[in-house]
């Protein structure tokens, strides 16, 4: 076998002379098109594919990204519109992740959904964390609305109520005027929160926030009817409200409403101990207890104060004020001195005491003894008279037994007197 590096005898003579070496380049017989690529051309084409690839990600991680935070924040918005507990506490879970990819505005959001869990339900780790939340939209260019409606909301939940009316002036939500209302409410005006409710109630027809006040402005001002369909919207809108359902309840008392459907009402969120507070579900164990009362289920009554889950001081002030709830009758009236697990921020109607009750008159004297007490008042001057007139006879008879005869009776008022006896005459003394 011939070396492949030289040439034998007998092989073709192109190779060159025999016996001469081939080199490696006689050897490379692949065929070398003419317009191949270079090595730096193909890293570039390489470099930018990676690059394409790559532009290509960040594109889809960005849209990706503002689909998710468009459809969070769309999905945030319904819960916060719902005006409860559970609606304000699943908003800001699920907006925990979201205020990190953007502070600004899903940080506003949240900020307020916290903020809200403070002013309605006394929670104070969340006052911080929308104070923490804030500090981003707070610097931002254009101030978010949701960052004003949770400034708002902090100062109300403080009972600043100027300062919650000034910020939610800044805003032009319907939200925005039904704390503007609140603020109102808070302060005892009717009159001034009648306005933004209105306005508020034009702008979006279903907010249950709005609703619920608009129903407490209507039925503290007397028009029952009005105030019925109010809160009736609110619930349709949220079953839950607790202010819809407490305004549904007193008008149920005052006899201006349907008691079942009061009852209804106020049993939902008695039952419902994952998405209510105790105190709210306590507030409206009060109100069911006094209707269930009224209707004369006293065993169902007492089974609500039951599943309230109170303390023994709260309890009995449960019954007791159930029980005056249920015997008073006409507009509702407060029951002054709830304990704090009674106490709801959504039941804010002002504690007015009742008026003293009327002095209680003494009987009078039968009319029988009093005509004969006055006939006796008539007889007893006469029989004076008499005895006056049979004591002036006696007397003149008596002298005219002694001394044989009677001197005549001096004339009634006469003034003259009797003369004088003459002293007798002295005897001449002894010379």
């Amino acid at each position: 076998m011939s070396d492949p590096t030289t040439r034998g005898a007998g092989e073709p003579d192109d190779l060159g002379p025999p016996g001469e070496p081939v080199t490696q380049t006689e050897l490379d017989l692949t065929p070398k098109s003419s317009g191949g690529m270079p090595g730096w051309a193909k890293v570039a084409a390489v470099v930018a594919a990676v690059a394409v690839a790559g532009a290509a990600a960040l594109a889809y991680r960005s849209h990706h990204r503002k689909k998710v935070l468009r459809e969070g924040l769309a999905r945030a918005q319904s819960l916060l519109r719902a005006d409860t507990f559970a609606g304000y506490r699943e908003a800001s879970r699920l907006l925990e992740p979201l205020s990190a990819l953007d502070p600004v505005e899903a940080g506003a959001m949240r900020a307020y959904a916290l903020a809200a869990l403070f002013a309605d339900y006394r929670d104070p780790k969340a006052s911080a964390e929308a104070e923490g939340l804030l500090v981003e939209p707070g610097r931002a260019a254009e101030v978010p609305e949701a960052a004003q409606l949770a400034y708002a909301a902090l100062a109300l939940g403080r009972m600043e109520v100027g300062n919650a009316a000034g910020f939610a002036a800044r805003t032009r939500s319907a939200t925005g005027l039904a704390l503007q209302a609140r603020t109102s409410l808070a302060a005892g005006n009717l009159g001034a929160a009648s306005e933004p409710l209105a306005r508020a109630v034009q702008a979006d027809p279903t907010l249950p926030m709005a609703l619920a006040l608009r129903g407490d402005v209507q039925r503290r001002s007397g028009i029952a009817a009005d105030a019925l369909a109010s809160y009736r919207g609110a619930l349709v809108a949220s079953p839950s409200h607790p202010r819809a359902t407490y305004g549904l309840a007193k008008l149920a008392l005052a006899g201006q409403g349907d008691p079942a459907q009061a009852r209804e009402a106020l049993t939902r969120i008695l039952d419902d101990r994952e998405g209510t507070p105790r105190n709210e579900r306590a507030r409206a164990a009060l109100y069911l207890a006094a209707l269930q009362a009224r209707a004369g289920d006293r065993t169902g009554a007492a089974g609500t104060a039951d599943r309230a889950g109170l303390d023994p001081q709260a309890r009995a002030w449960l019954e007791k004020a159930a029980g005056e709830m249920e015997l008073h009758r006409g507009p509702y009236r407060v029951v002054g001195g709830a304990p704090p697990a009674l106490v709801s921020a959504s039941d804010d109607d002002p504690y007015v005491a009742p008026p003293p009750p009327p002095p209680r008159a003494e009987p009078g004297p039968a009319p029988a003894k009093k005509a004969k007490a006055t006939l006796a008042k008539k007889k007893a001057p006469a029989k004076k008279a008499t005895a006056k007139k049979a004591s002036s006879k006696a007397k003149p008879q008596a002298k005219a037994t002694a001394k044989g005869k009677a001197k005549p009776a001096a004339k009634k008022g006469s003034t003259k007197k009797a003369p004088a006896r003459k002293p007798a005459p002295r005897k001449p003394a002894e010379q």
